[in-house]
């Protein structure tokens, strides 16, 4: 991936204008008097240009199927949530927009029911993959659409591995790593999870969490904290900070990883697939040694973390029909959209997950990749992404509270700061 498409713009303020609704001050767009037959969508800019080269193509062609015009305007990942704060504040501009990092909850009173749509796509592509309503659905309502998501694997040098005598498998836990830190940390080669206010660190550190069971929420998605489990993963993310890894993680922005584990001083992250085609291009003799591996087990299992992407249809949409109709065909066609996408966006549609997967299930390091589902969570688990989950995320609750105890304050008072944030959100 081109240097100037690294994570570091993936998310960078998605969360955190998005939960706050943002005034719109970014976006100049103009609402207009929509004709009868134009549909005009607010649109992520991907970081893979061939993907929004395959959406262009793919706009003209629903157009020319359903006789409309179809408008995009892609917007850049710190913008896109003002671009819809700006829609919503004057009740028009866009019929459907694009949800980054964020579900339904957050935008609830501005949605349209699409529960149709869901239970067609449903029907037709074998179901939806567990935790999937967690993202689009309220009280019964589908209010968003899933459409794909990014997958947070980890990226290893099995080079620095095998000269410390260390391995890593489909089994190795957690408490593994430890250890196997520790004498790569020694040889030079250290571990790098950022605990720092940078989105990576939140979908580093939530999976690492849920996988104590450490939650913070219950199933309704209430705020209730598993003071045992937290104060267990916490105890672990101290020693894990102190014992495998460089100091660096607490100032990283999301660019910072990537460049770890290129530059060859780092032996281990957890970061989407850009990190090592980044590496395939800046330094291929790194390149040779890494792999990507399943996330470690935990005492509650393996849990995998995500960045999820979803679309909605503003209320005041004259076009909702068709809007509908076009969220239907846009997901219908994620095969293709996987294939433009060289293996980024993954799929919440079991159909959509038959082995071979497009790209990833032809590339041999990439394969276990297909199999990312199984485990995958979103924010909130176990509960739905309410309005408070993605204030937690936008507020940095989480890598805050690893920061402070790597640092040395005591557990419980980082617990209780936690919560009270939770709770002031």
């Amino acid at each position: 991936m081109p240097r100037n498409l690294t994570r570091r713009t993936l998310i960078k303020a998605g969360l955190t204008a998005g939960a706050a609704l943002a005034t719109p001050t970014l976006f100049s767009r103009k609402a207009s008097a929509q004709t009868e037959n134009t549909l005009k969508v607010v649109q992520w800019k991907h970081f893979v240009p061939d993907y929004d080269r395959y959406f262009n193509e793919f706009v003209k062609k629903f157009g020319e199927q359903h006789k409309c015009k179809v408008e995009v305007d892609y917007v850049a990942t710190a913008d896109l949530p003002t671009a819809i704060a700006a829609d919503i504040s004057r009740g028009g501009g866009h019929d459907v927009f694009h949800l980054n990092g964020t579900g339904a909850w957050l935008y609830d009173q501005a949605l349209v029911d699409v529960t149709s749509v869901a239970d067609r796509l449903a029907k037709d592509f074998g179901g939806w993959i567990p935790h999937s309503e967690s993202i689009g659905k309220i009280k019964d309502k589908w209010l968003a659409i899933p459409y794909w998501y990014i997958a947070y694997p980890m990226i290893i040098n099995r080079g620095y591995f095998k000269e410390v005598g260390a391995d890593y498998t489909d089994k190795t836990t957690w408490a593994d790593l430890l250890p196997a830190g520790a004498r790569l940390k020694k040889a030079g080669h250290p571990f790098g999870i950022a605990y720092s206010q940078t989105p990576d660190s939140n979908d580093n550190l939530y999976p690492l969490m849920m996988a104590y069971g450490a939650y913070l929420f219950d199933k309704e998605g209430k705020i209730s904290l598993k003071r045992k489990e937290i104060t267990e993963v916490l105890e672990y993310g101290k020693r894990f900070f102190s014992e495998t890894m460089t100091d660096e993680v607490l100032s990283w922005d999301d660019s910072s990883n990537n460049r770890f584990i290129a530059s060859g001083k780092g032996a281990l992250i957890s970061n989407p697939i850009s990190a090592y085609r980044t590496a395939a291009k800046d330094n291929p003799d790194v390149y040779r040694n890494l792999e990507i591996q399943k996330t470690p087990l935990g005492p509650k299992g393996r849990r995998n973390g995500s960045r999820t992407m979803s679309y909605g249809v503003f209320k005041f949409s004259k076009q909702q029909d068709l809007a509908r109709e076009f969220l239907y065909a846009m997901v219908a066609d994620s095969h293709e959209g996987m294939l433009q996408s060289t293996g980024y966006n993954h799929p919440f549609l079991k159909g959509f997950t038959k082995k071979p997967m497009p790209v990833i299930g032809n590339e041999p390091n990439l394969k276990l990749l297909q199999d990312f589902q199984d485990d995958v969570i979103f924010i909130g688990y176990p509960g739905p992404m309410t309005k408070v989950a993605t204030g937690m995320y936008a507020k940095f609750v989480i890598p805050t509270m690893f920061a402070e105890v790597a640092k040395g304050k005591p557990i419980r008072a980082a617990m209780d700061d936690a919560e009270k944030k939770l709770r002031a959100i």
